[in-house]
């Protein structure tokens, strides 16, 4: 008897899962930000007294939930370690996401205790996530790659608090992060593996934050011409002039916005109905509606400022505590990743190495 071997979905339409991670990714950003907020007015991680705690509450929130999922992403690209030996997933999830969340908040206390205060907060988290994305997302571990679990967490994290403190001890001071959504979007989609198929590490993480440099100084360029950004801004170093968000914070919110999107909804769904169109066109295609996506979705938020939001400050939070669940969602519990597809064109699901 001959046994046939299961082959995966191309191009797939999957209602149900989309639907299930957008009610768990969504659902949890609404209730945890919601008693973050509600902690973070009452036990300030930051020395907030006063009118000061209602104006920076939003800091705390953000820089909070932004390390926690900085510590919950080092854990699964290390093999789960050191929560590896929890057999039942759901479990180990819940474990992992408890622990990233309580090194979160020591991570943003940390700032204030030993370290430069509210405006170290940008710094340390662009940094941070920059190296993290070099080395392990668009990296995949090359420098650790054959090293078991537990010395790939450690190694990662004396050379990334090494780099941190060159960095922000020199003249640069940070990277700063308005590339991320860019790679979210990169990543979901599938784009950027796409588009570095057959090159080897560490030249591939080179070529992908390259891209998506390039991306960004393109969204600066046409951001000026809409007046929501302003190249004569530096306000953290003058070593970058690539400019800064114009006062009304809008560019802010679509760049909190497009995190909250740009790896939950392409995962979730499955990439339809891109999936139907080959690469590199039908990447570009999916890339271009989650820009257009994040900035509906933003012009719509900034509206319930006062009807449903207190302020633009309360807006940001909920804007940013979905790129937390849209990476933990997927990436700790498996929704959207556990069933695998292809892509038109595509032979391996998830990779492009054997296509020309």
């Amino acid at each position: 008897m001959s046994v046939t071997t299961p082959t995966a979905e191309i191009a797939p339409f999957r209602l149900n899962e989309g639907v299930r991670g957008f009610l768990w990714i969504y659902g949890l950003s609404i209730v945890s930000c919601y008693l973050v907020n509600l902690w973070v007015i009452a036990n300030p991680i930051g020395p907030w007294v006063g009118d000061d705690i209602q104006k920076s509450f939003w800091l705390d929130n953000v820089s909070w939930q932004i390390f926690s999922a900085w510590w919950a992403c080092l854990f699964v690209v290390s093999g789960f370690w050191p929560f590896n030996g929890i057999e039942n997933t759901t479990v180990r999830g819940i474990v992992l996401v408890a622990v990233s969340w309580f090194l979160g908040w020591w991570s943003a206390k940390l700032i204030f205790l030993v370290g430069p205060g509210a405006d170290g907060i940008f710094p340390l988290v662009g940094t941070t996530w920059f190296l993290f994305a070099f080395f392990c997302f668009a990296g995949n571990n090359f420098l650790v790659a054959k090293l078991p679990p537990h010395r790939q967490v450690y190694i990662h994290l004396l050379v990334f608090a090494g780099l941190t403190y060159l960095i922000t001890h020199s003249a640069i001071k940070w990277v700063p992060a308005w590339w991320f959504p860019f790679l979210l979007l990169g990543l979901g989609t599938g784009t950027l593996t796409y588009l570095t198929r057959g090159l080897a590490q560490p030249a591939r993480a080179v070529v992908m934050m390259s891209i998506l440099f390039a991306t960004a100084a393109l969204c600066f360029q046409i951001s000026a011409l809409a007046g929501l950004w302003e190249f004569d801004k530096s306000p953290i170093s003058s070593f970058w002039s690539m400019g800064h968000f114009t006062d009304g914070n809008f560019w802010l919110l679509c760049f909190m916005t497009a995190t909250s999107i740009n790896y939950a909804m392409p995962v979730i769904t499955h990439n339809w109905p891109f999936t139907m169109i080959a690469m590199p066109w039908g990447g570009l295609l999916a890339c271009a509606f989650y820009l257009v996506l994040d900035v509906v979705v933003a012009s719509l938020l900034v509206k319930l400022v006062g009807p449903v939001f207190s302020s633009m400050e309360e807006l940001l939070t909920y804007a940013y505590m979905g790129v937390n669940w849209s990476m933990i969602i997927p990436l700790v519990f498996g929704i959207g990743l556990q069933e695998p597809y292809l892509w038109t064109g595509q032979k391996t699901p998830g990779q492009w190495g054997d296509v020309a």
